[in-house]
């Protein structure tokens, strides 16, 4: 590899690294394999999905077929326009497909007579003239060898090799019509995506000018719409937020600042509508937050606010009757029997920790500081010690066990091999940032940081104490520390105190993120999408989304040894409230109690803050 390749490598990554839908697209084996050719043969590195799109026509749609055309003496692909011709007929296909699957859900294809009418719409053409334009047979043939873009079904199906290119064409097409055409198309979410993706292709002022002025049209008809120009809304705010990626260091214009805010308030609302689903519920609340980006400074001044008091008293801990699991894992920490815990006044944040938030103590450095990592076992796992991490008992040991029962059956039917398990404890273990921290089903700004381990939480605590220090938010005798588990379960109490969950007594549909509940999504939401579910003054979010770290060790009620929150005693640590992820139904309650190991982390495990005064 030359230099020049190394800093192209380098910089590929750092754009996967840097772009949620990029990195979704580089974990397809096949797309990713189009990133790294596309990438070096056009010496430029894309920014985005759309740019990628992009790239890849030039190199595999023009430069490649060219070449070979030219090699085996085909002229009919080297005539002036070919290029211009090809890619309206690539991105007329990608139109139809679109058009298809907004009144047939699961179409993806089309077939050869219907190949014929978008190539007649690039070409401008009438379909009367079909057969007196010989081109035609030509471009037919071309598409039929795929080039690496398209693919042939069968002898007679066209589709694209990746949805990805489909909606990137597609989107292309839609941005040639008319502005009337457009937002009565953008009425139905399906064309959503094409349009993202071909306002993320735009690198140049004229396309700049382009995304900004179909945003613009978009907004004006959500406005005339009212209650059902809400998707019109989102779809605008996406492409504002697009159009600031693009230009991180440019002034906004006069338009683009009333747009943002025009948008921010039409959407803040639908973020906090129990009548909209959830899905709509967190793409508003993601748009919200990508137009309204605050800055660390803003954030800390505003930590203590962001939470509420709990004061102190004596509070009742469990349930009076016996969990009877019949999960190993749950029998040796029932919640029963219950019993009566004196907690002192501290402050308990109001949400989890965010990837927003927890990003500052990344890039500021808090896996390098020492000081920010108790004495013993976290400070022997941030510097990565063997002596800490391989040694008989320690952490490697227990999380080959742990992924040995997580992967029985992957391993069984020899899809993990010990090879490739070792690969992933490495992953989980070898590391100084949170284990999913660049997968961008969960690395959203307002979801909850997961993928951190026990110690990370800690080392968070004691990150965030210092800073607030130095900006006068907690005084000398202030600090932040996980909560305790009889902290956590008095904080997420209802009133009276008997109710296993915040709201009352009895389940509700809609009031938590879980397994079981309707409209249930395979990936955690950002936090505050359910402010109605929590007690008057309380906490939200207690129940499901991602599982919470406590200070307390996973012993049972009964135990009444001295050491609890020892921060370095070894054994497993209690998680409490539950996930999207978790099949068991008791963890809605707020009494059910769930542990793990330390070093384990996990796409629904996360934190919360508490503050306490010395």
């Amino acid at each position: 590899m030359t230099p020049h390749e190394g800093k192209l490598s380098e910089r590929l990554i750092a754009a996967i690294r840097g772009d949620s839908a990029l990195a979704s697209a580089a974990r397809v084996p096949y797309l990713l394999h189009l990133l790294v050719v596309s990438t070096e043969r056009n010496h430029e590195v894309p920014t985005s999905v759309g740019h990628f799109c992009r790239l890849a026509s030039e190199e595999f749609l023009h430069k490649r077929p060219r070449r070979r055309a030219a090699a085996a003496a085909e002229p009919c692909l080297l005539r002036p326009g070919y290029d211009t011709e090809i890619q309206r007929i690539i991105e007329e296909v990608g139109f139809s497909i679109t058009s298809l699957r907004s009144v047939q859900p699961g179409a993806n294809s089309l077939s050869a007579a219907a190949v014929h009418e978008p190539i007649l719409r690039a070409l401008g053409e009438e379909r009367e003239f079909l057969d007196a334009y010989p081109a035609v047979v030509d471009y037919v043939q071309f598409l039929r060898k795929g080039h690496g873009i398209l693919a042939v079904d069968t002898a007679t199906q066209l589709s694209f090799r990746e949805n990805l290119f489909r909606d990137y064409f597609a989107g292309c097409a839609l941005a040639r019509r008319d502005s009337e055409t457009i937002v009565g198309l953008c009425r139905h979410p399906i064309w959503h995506a094409p349009l993202r993706y071909w306002a993320s292709a735009q690198t140049t002022a004229e396309g700049h000018r382009l995304v900004t002025g179909t945003a613009a049209e978009l907004a004006g008809a959500a406005e005339e719409a009212g209650d059902a120009g809400l998707p019109l809304w989102l779809l605008a705010g996406e492409l504002l937020v697009i159009l600031a990626a693009a230009r991180p260091n440019a002034e906004p214009s006069g338009l683009v600042r009333q747009l943002r805010r025009s948008v921010s308030d039409s959407v803040a609302a639908a973020r906090g509508d129990r009548g909209q689903d959830l899905e709509t519920r967190a793409r508003a609340a993601t748009v919200q937050a990508q137009l309204n980006p605050s800055t660390w400074e803003e954030r800390s001044r505003s930590f203590l606010a962001r939470s509420c008091v709990i004061p102190a008293g004596e509070y009742p801990i469990g349930s009076t009757t016996p969990l009877n699991s019949q999960d190993d894992k749950y029998r040796h920490i029932d919640w029963f029997p219950q019993r009566t815990e004196t907690v002192g006044s501290f402050r308990i944040s109001t949400l989890p920790v965010t990837n927003r938030d927890y990003a500052q103590f990344v890039s500021s450095g808090g896996y390098r500081d020492l000081d920010c990592w108790p004495d013993g076992p976290a400070r022997l796992w941030v510097r990565h010690d063997p002596s800490f991490i391989d040694a008989p008992d320690g952490p490697r040991a227990g999380s080959t066990d742990t992924q040995r029962i997580h992967l029985s059956k992957e391993m069984r039917e020899g899809i993990v091999d010990e090879e490739s398990l070792q690969e992933y404890v490495d992953q989980l273990l070898l590391r100084r940032v949170p284990l999913y921290w660049w997968d961008p089903r969960y690395n959203q700004p307002t979801q909850p940081v997961v993928g951190v381990n026990w110690w990370e939480a800690l080392a968070y605590c004691r990150w965030l104490t210092k800073r607030l220090r130095e900006r006068n938010v907690l005084d000398e005798h202030g600090y932040a520390d996980i909560p305790t588990e009889a902290e956590w379960e008095c904080s997420g109490l209802g009133r009276p105190a008997s109710d296993p969950y915040p709201w009352g007594n009895e389940w509700q549909e809609g009031m938590a993120h879980v397994r079981t509940a309707q409209g249930w999504t395979q990936r955690s939401v950002p936090v505050g999408l359910f402010p109605w579910a929590a007690r008057e003054g309380g906490p939200q979010d207690m129940i499901g989304n991602v599982w919470e770290w406590t200070r307390s060790l996973a012993w049972s009620y009964d135990d009444t040894r001295p050491g609890r929150e020892d921060l370095r005693a070894p054994g497993d640590r209690i998680v409490r409230g539950g996930s999207w992820f978790s099949r068991e139904q008791r963890a809605r309650m707020i009494q059910f109690r769930s542990y793990d190991p330390p070093q384990n982390a996990y796409v629904d495990l996360g934190f919360r803050v508490a503050f306490y005064t010395r």
